[in-house]
Order: structure tokens, then C-alpha cells, then sequence
């Protein structure tokens, strides 16, 4: 017998077709395309239990482990006899090693261990073998029919087995995937591979990396993604050599460990989302820039008319305000052309004038006129991403350009300070706008403020997130209120589309104004032409408001009498308690009031 062992030969040992028989179902575990046939060795020396795989391929066990092997085969594949005997724990448990003993030989057959192959990776891969692997040869094989303790038998790395489990469950369940998707997927992967792939998948599939909250793509700069992939594989390395350690095998709390781990992986993710890592000029100054406008336009206070405490912050368009997909493009712009929001949810702006400007601007110093301009367009371009409906569009009609454009220069004029201080620099105080346009919207929005109980810059921020095919529409109904309890709804639209009429044609004419230079609307009226269409915009708003507020105030004061009756016995307004032509005659002509319709509660 060459080097102390023999030829396993299938007509007299059990243990040459259970072998195939696992190796089979194991190369289905293992994803692998091919399945051979391969010659089986056992050592004929009790006490020497050494497994080795030949040069040729084929796998030589050790004595103690072929002798199970072939008792498994044979209650597996011999005929048995009711009441015959039953196998022990203590059996079970010899199978199991001898299971284990021809799972790690057989990978080292078909997949040979790396010659870099760290302790990390070596305990993953003893870390899966018995958590995946094993269990699924064993639900393959319909070994546990014979052996019905198998399943319960711990492998040699308890306390590894259990942090695996766990880590990769915590892992997978935060990636979305199936009960055991995420650990089969390692287990197809070769060994040496197996913390780059779960790397991969943590950024790739992790929601806060490579999502935006209404599940649209978002793009990471290239080097950021190498960087946290490299920090990925270095801590899951760390983090298996600890757990791997022969020393804390049968310690408590393993499966605490494992969650513990995983939470701290996604940790680290979170904290890259946030906090984008890249050599790319100008990118965290517009990722800063970006993140001050999401902000402020993601929450804003309840209208009073909404019944709430106005104090009260609420999520207001939170999912609709994280537009950025995350690419930063930089190119030479046409002259006048700052940057652009793009439909796809990219930012573009011009190199010099405005990515080179930010990246080397100095806190130390106080802002140019440069820096000013650059901000200004970052974050105005950074607003119209907020769009709803179509993110970086722009209006078609004359009206809705003037009226985005300068609630664009409103909201950043309010958030001047902030915008600043994301970048180092102290407040900076804007110039006054004085244009015709810039006094209409400001009327417009002061007398939506008054209406709703807020502020200006809050109704601003509710129009930029608003569809800009929506946004005149939506306010005028902010000037004229919410429909009351009483008043006719039909009313209240009506009116509501009569202003946003005038508020179009109003807004048409302050940015023609602007667009000719023309200071005054008329020659013999001394008001300028933001004064005058101010003016005849206030007008506007109270003259479609006071049929509503009329209906408001009689239904209002109809419902008071009504109460008032009720809760003093007596008969209420239009009643007919009274009988005959005594009380006709005491009432005389009433009107029909049957159009009046009350909607109350």
C-alpha cells in the first residue's frame, strides 16, 4: 500500500458513493458548472485522520473519517428493517466531522486556497461552510433521515458559525434580499474574494448609497466608491479575525457580536452617503451647497389654516427634495452661462467661473464678487432640482420662467447666511432686488403669508417645490386661503383661477418691463412699474377674495344664529315653527334660499 492508504472501491465500501453523492450536492451549493467523478483514498492507519487531495485530483481521507463516510452510505443506501437499531447522538456527531472533514478537502479540490489567503478570510470561509454549506449538502443528501440529530450538531467554530449567521443576516435584511440570499451569494464566490463582494454589495445595493428616497439612481464619484469598498474589505477583515480567534470558540455572545458588527459596517456606509470622500475640485463644496437647500426646502410650519399649531415643523416634499444623482459635471459654458440643472438629475457648471471659484476660495478672506455669483448659481440651480414632478426643467411660458427664476433668487437671498456658512465664510447680506418682478412676487408671497399664517420665504419655498406647471395656480389659491366650512367649493375655485389669470398676465408684464428697461408702466404716473403692477396685483388678490370671504362671513354668521337658537329654544333663522298666515305675515317675503348650501360639520 503506496504511503499508508488504499483504493476505496464502490463495491465494497458505502463510503465511495455517500462521498459522490455529497460531492454532488455540494458543487450545486458552490454555483459550480461542472460535476466529475474523481478517485477516493483512505489511510489505512487508525489514528492517522490527515485528508489531502493528490496531485491527480484525487482525494485521500483519513481513516476515521472514510469509516463514517462509509457508515452514513450504508444506512443510506442499504435496505433497513423496522424496530432495527436507532443511530445515537454520539453518531450523528461522528458524521457530521466526517461531513465537515469532506467538505473542507473536496474545496480545497475545486477551489485551492489563495497563497495571500488571510486568517480573516480563512475564518469566513469556515464561518460559511458551516453555516451555508453544510446545511444545505445536508438537505440535499437527505442525510438527516438516517441521522436525525445532524442538524443540531454545532460545527468545530461554534462561536464563528454564530457571528456569521448573524452579520450576515443583519446584512442582508438591510439590503432587501431573501433569507439566505446574501450568504449563498458569498458562498459562490471564490474564497479570496468573498469581503471585495460584500463590499460590492453593501455599496451598490445599500439604499443610502446608490438610492435617492424615491428609489431613483444616485452616482458616487469613482474614487469615493474605490475608497469606501477598500474601507469595507479592511473592516470585514478585522472583523473576522476577531471573531475567527481559536481562543473565543465556545465564548457567549456570538451572535451579539455578529449584530454589533454589522451595524457598525453600516455605519460606515451612512457616514460615507453623507460625507462624500473625492479628489474631484469643487465637489464637496457643491455637495455642501446642495445639502442647505434640500434642507430648508424639505420642512416648513402648518398654515394656520390647516388647523395645526403654526409653530409646528412638519415634512413638507421630504422624498421629493433629494434630487441630486450625485454627478457633478464641469465643462467651458457659453458666455453668460454659469451652470444648469439637468433633466437626469446632474449638476453642470462652468470650470473656471464657478467649480475652480468655490475649491479655491479662502475663508480668511472676505467673498469676492466671484464667490458671491458662484454660490448663487449652485444654489439656484440646486433648487430647481426640488421639482417634484421634473427636476431640472424649466418653463416653457414667459410667466412661470420670471416667476421660478425669482423665487429661485428669493430663496437664496433668505438662505444667504447658511449657504455661506456650509463653506466657512461669514453672512453675507444680498443686494436689494428692485426689479418690477421682484416687487410683484414679493407682494405676492407676502399677501400668501398673511393668508396662511406663515412667513414670506416659507410660501417661496412651498412654490419651488411645487410643479412649475402648477406653481401661479398654486399661489393664488395660497393668497386667497383655504375653502372654509361653509363656503362653496365651486366658488372658491372659481375665484382661485380668475387670479392665477391675473397673476399670469401680471408676472408677464413686470419681466417684460425688466427684460426693456422700462422703469415706468406710464409716462404721467410717477410710480415705477413694480410699484404700479404691485399695486394692481394686491387689487387682484382682494377682489377675487371678497366673494369668498363674503360667503365666508354670512355662512359664518348664519351658522351663529342657528346655534344660538338651538341652545336657546327658540325657532332658528328660516324655520317654521310658527303656523298659520300670522306668522307668514310677521316673517313676510323671504327669499329662496335653496342655492345657499351649507357644507359645514
Amino acid at each position: 500500500m503506496p504511503d499508508g492508504y488504499e483504493k476505496i472501491d464502490g463495491r465494497v465500501s458505502r463510503a465511495e458513493p455517500q462521498a459522490f453523492d455529497w460531492a454532488y450536492h455540494l458543487t450545486l451549493t458552490l454555483g459550480h458548472t461542472r460535476y466529475d467523478t474523481f478517485d477516493l483514498y483512505a489511510r489505512s492507519d487508525w489514528n492517522d485522520n490527515r485528508n489531502a487531495v493528490r496531485a491527480d485530483g484525487a482525494i485521500v481521507l483519513g481513516a476515521r473519517t472514510a469509516y463514517w463516510i462509509g457508515v452514513s452510505g450504508h444506512r443510506m443506501f442499504d435496505a433497513h428493517y423496522v424496530g432495527q437499531h436507532q443511530p445515537t447522538r454520539e453518531e450523528a456527531e461522528n458524521v457530521r466531522q466526517a461531513l465537515d472533514d469532506f467538505v473542507t478537502v473536496y474545496l480545497e479540490k475545486v477551489d485551492p486556497p489563495q497563497p495571500a489567503t488571510t486568517p480573516a478570510l480563512q475564518a469566513l470561509d469556515s464561518g460559511l461552510r458551516d453555516t451555508v454549506v453544510i446545511p444545505k449538502v445536508i438537505e440535499g443528501s437527505l442525510i438527516d433521515r438516517a441521522f436525525p440529530e445532524i442538524r443540531d450538531v454545532q460545527g468545530r467554530q461554534p462561536y464563528l458559525q454564530a457571528a456569521t449567521g448573524a452579520l450576515t443576516q443583519r446584512l442582508g435584511n438591510h439590503l432587501g434580499m431573501q433569507a439566505g440570499e446574501l450568504e449563498d451569494l458569498l458562498a459562490r464566490t471564490p474564497p479570496g474574494q468573498r469581503f471585495e463582494a460584500l463590499a460590492d454589495a453593501l455599496v451598490e445595493h445599500d439604499p443610502l448609497q446608490r438610492r435617492l428616497p424615491d428609489g431613483s439612481s444616485r452616482t458616487p464619484p469613482a474614487d469615493h466608491v474605490a475608497r469606501l469598498k477598500a474601507n469595507l474589505t479592511q473592516e470585514l477583515d478585522d472583523i473576522f479575525e476577531q471573531c475567527g480567534e481559536p481562543g473565543r470558540q465556545f465564548d457567549q455572545g456570538a451572535e451579539r457580536f455578529g449584530r454589533r458588527a454589522a451595524t457598525s459596517v453600516l455605519q460606515h456606509c451612512a457616514q460615507a452617503r453623507d460625507a462624500i470622500d473625492t479628489d474631484q475640485p469643487g465637489y464637496q463644496q457643491v455637495a455642501s451647497l446642495m445639502s442647505v437647500v434640500q434642507a430648508n426646502l424639505a420642512t416648513g410650519r402648518a398654515s394656520v389654516s390647516q388647523g395645526r399649531d403654526s409653530e409646528a415643523l412638519v415634512l413638507q416634499l421630504k422624498l421629493n427634495t433629494d434630487y441630486w444623482n450625485g454627478r457633478l459635471h464641469t465643462s467651458g459654458l457659453p458666455e453668460g452661462a454659469l451652470g444648469y440643472a439637468d433633466p437626469d438629475r446632474s449638476l453642470t457648471f462652468d470650470q473656471e467661473k464657478v467649480i475652480d471659484v468655490l475649491a479655491n476660495a479662502d475663508p480668511a478672506e472676505p467673498p469676492s464678487p466671484q464667490f458671491r455669483a458662484a454660490v448663487d448659481v449652485v444654489a439656484t440651480e440646486a433648487a430647481r432640482l426640488c421639482n417634484p414632478t421634473a427636476p431640472g426643467s424649466r418653463p416653457n411660458d414667459p410667466a412661470g420662467q420670471a416667476i421660478e427664476d425669482q423665487l429661485c433668487r428669493d430663496f437664496v437671498g433668505q438662505e444667504r447666511d447658511r449657504l455661506f456658512a456650509a463653506l466657512g465664510f461669514d453672512a453675507d447680506q444680498p443686494e436689494p432686488d428692485t426689479t418690477a418682478t421682484a416687487q410683484v412676487v414679493a407682494t405676492l408671497t407676502e399677501a400668501a403669508a398673511r393668508r396662511q399664517g406663515l412667513e414670506p420665504h416659507e410660501i417661496t419655498a412651498r412654490l419651488l417645490t411645487a410643479p412649475s406647471n402648477e406653481r401661479i395656480e398654486r399661489a393664488a389659491a395660497l393668497s386667497l386661503g383655504e375653502p372654509g366650512m361653509v363656503v362653496d367649493r365651486s366658488r372658491w375655485a372659481e375665484a382661485t383661477k380668475t387670479l392665477a389669470g391675473n397673476l399670469e398676465a401680471t408676472i408677464a408684464k413686470a419681466a417684460e418691463a425688466d427684460r426693456n428697461g422700462q422703469t415706468k408702466l406710464h409716462a404721467w404716473n410717477r410710480a415705477t412699474a413694480g410699484e404700479r403692477l404691485s399695486h394692481q396685483l394686491t387689487t387682484a388678490i382682494e377682489k377675487a377674495g371678497r366673494p369668498v370671504r363674503q360667503a365666508d362671513i354670512s355662512g359664518d354668521d348664519a351658522l351663529r344664529k342657528s346655534i344660538a337658537a338651538a341652545t336657546s329654544g327658540q325657532p332658528r333663522p328660516g324655520s317654521d315653527r310658527s303656523s298659520g298666515s300670522e306668522s307668514a305675515a310677521r316673517r313676510g317675503h323671504q327669499p329662496d334660499k335653496s342655492s345657499q348650501r351649507f357644507t359645514g360639520r
